[in-house]
């Protein structure tokens, strides 16, 4: 694969992958971009591997001939309800006889705060630092070289069901291919769409899709809260379609077409033309009654994430507000009924231009597979900086620290 990745957004509606290749300067570039329909996926969860795989193995060969390149190493992105992040930390005392913090410390403290019994069914995807405190001096980034006696490190560690991870491996290494790593959905959101003022000034940012709707709260620069929710795009086409009694694909387009969420933004005489189905008529009716079916699934929505967050009561502000991005986004008056329900500024979530994206793809659809792309190729610059930097500092060390393999292992699981 060498500095070739290629990121696989496994959604409801749609199975999108984009292939980035990274240069010696960290920059990354865009090479290709390739989508088919879903199928056999519902809320994020593989349901029929048989089908998702055909879905899957089409759209890999398809970039895998824009490319001209065999990309065996894929990164996928994991989200939905069964997602929790759970605040934990790790206390160390510092024993090296200068009280200098190194790396190795911090590693230590991050297994402190990892040790805890987790339920059989879950498993640990991320480690992510939230802020270290030396000798009680808190909002430390980073405290390596620093003179200490107590090292304590906050986390948030991200946990997920193990048969949903398995069933993700299961569907890409069946058709043909290897996952590299399963990165959540919202972390790759973050990297295409947050830029880190945002992080730092505290922003919310809200990935709606076909089948679920995922959440990501950052204050001071660290994300403090991550959940989702199994519904997004799909259940407002089901509205539509029960109470207008219209197949599924005409009330798609319609809602793409004519649909908004939020009743303001609407003329008092703006009418619609339903077309004709089978025998039926077609029907004019005014687009305020489109609205007030979508309105209150997605005030549902917004409603349920405002309740998780208040209930898991995180302190502080968000002063970056609120940002949408993902498929569902794109229905008109989403960004203002957020705003209301919120209470908070909100703006739509487009991915950052990255080189060599066509401008086709700067869309919120395409946040979370160009997201991946920059997140692994983020954390591959990490990884060497740390292998460099560690050889300088403890080559002769690594030969009789077990340390080292287990700081590799941790390393990898903190991304």
């Amino acid at each position: 694969m060498g500095n070739h990745i290629l990121g696989l957004d496994i959604g409801s509606s749609k199975i999108c992958a984009v292939v980035g290749s990274v240069d010696r300067d960290g920059v990354v570039r865009i090479e290709s971009v390739s989508e088919r329909p879903s199928e056999g996926i519902r809320a994020g969860i593989v349901e029929n591997i048989e089908t998702a795989l055909k879905v899957v193995s089409s759209v890999i060969e398809d970039v895998e001939l824009k490319t001209g390149r065999e990309l065996q190493h894929i990164v996928t992105s994991i989200g939905g309800q069964h997602i929790s992040g759970l605040n934990s930390q790790g206390v160390v005392g510092i024993s090296d006889q200068h009280q200098e913090i190194r790396k190795e410390d911090i590693y230590k403290s991050m297994e402190v705060a990892r040790a805890f019994e987790l339920p059989l069914d879950r498993e640990i995807l991320h480690t992510l630092v939230q802020e270290f405190r030396v000798d009680g001096r808190g909002g430390i980034k980073d405290p390596v070289d620093m003179l200490g006696h107590r090292l304590e490190t906050k986390v948030m560690i991200v946990t997920g069901s193990v048969s949903v991870s398995q069933n993700i491996n299961k569907c890409i290494s069946r058709a043909g291919f290897q996952v590299q790593r399963l990165i959540l959905q919202q972390l790759a959101d973050s990297e295409a769409v947050l830029s880190q003022e945002e992080k730092e000034m505290g922003t919310l940012l809200i990935n709606i899709g076909g089948g679920m709707t995922n959440m990501i709260g950052y204050i001071g620069g660290a994300p403090y809260y991550v959940g989702g929710i199994n519904m997004g795009g799909n259940q407002v086409s089901s509205d539509l379609a029960y109470i207008l009694n219209k197949p599924k694909s005409l009330v798609e387009e319609l809602k793409c077409e004519h649909g908004c969420c939020y009743g303001p933004l609407i003329g008092q005489h703006e009418d619609i033309i339903i077309p004709q189905v089978g025998g039926w008529p077609s029907i004019k009716m005014p687009k305020r009654e489109i609205c007030r079916i979508i309105e209150p699934r997605m005030v549902e929505i917004f409603s349920i994430l405002k309740g998780i967050l208040a209930k898991n009561k995180t302190a502080g502000s968000f002063g970056g507000g609120v940002v949408i991005t993902g498929g569902g986004s794109m229905l008109p008056g989403t960004v203002e009924l957020a705003a209301e329900v919120f209470g908070l500024p909100a703006r739509l979530g487009l991915p950052k231009p990255v080189e060599g994206l066509e401008s086709r793809y700067i869309d919120p659809q395409y946040a979370t597979a160009i997201g991946l792309v920059l997140y692994e190729s983020k954390r591959k610059g990490d990884l060497s900086h740390v292998r460099t930097h560690r050889s300088r500092n403890i080559g002769a060390i690594d030969k009789i620290n077990p340390l080292v393999k287990k700081v590799k292992d941790l390393f990898d699981m903190l991304f």
